[in-house]
């Protein structure tokens, strides 16, 4: 009697992982000088987000948290800073209501 594995969901990621770090393996081993510190980052930040069967809902990483990720201003379209009264504002002195 033979048994016949099933692939799963997380089989085919990891599959998929597989052949695109052997696609940037072959972009490094094509370029040098800047390029190749590029890639090699590029490698680094992929190997970091590397896909694990324990990861849950859809798949994708965790976001990091909101309250880190600031709005930009809606004036200019510059960053914004938390004032003092905890409203945002941007360098330029636009003031935006924190909700």
């Amino acid at each position: 009697m033979q048994f016949v594995m099933k692939a799963t969901f997380d089989d085919g990621r990891e599959a998929q992982f597989q052949d695109m770090m052997k696609g940037l393996a072959q972009l490094q081993a094509k370029y040098r000088g800047v390029r190749a510190e590029l890639l090699a980052k590029v490698r680094d930040e992929l190997m970091r987000l590397k896909p694990t069967s324990s990861m849950k809902g859809n798949g994708a990483p965790p976001t990091p948290p909101t309250h880190s990720m600031l709005p930009s201003c809606r004036m200019c379209g510059r960053g914004m800073k938390v004032a003092e009264d905890g409203n945002y504002i941007c360098p330029t002195g636009h003031i935006r209501a924190a909700s």
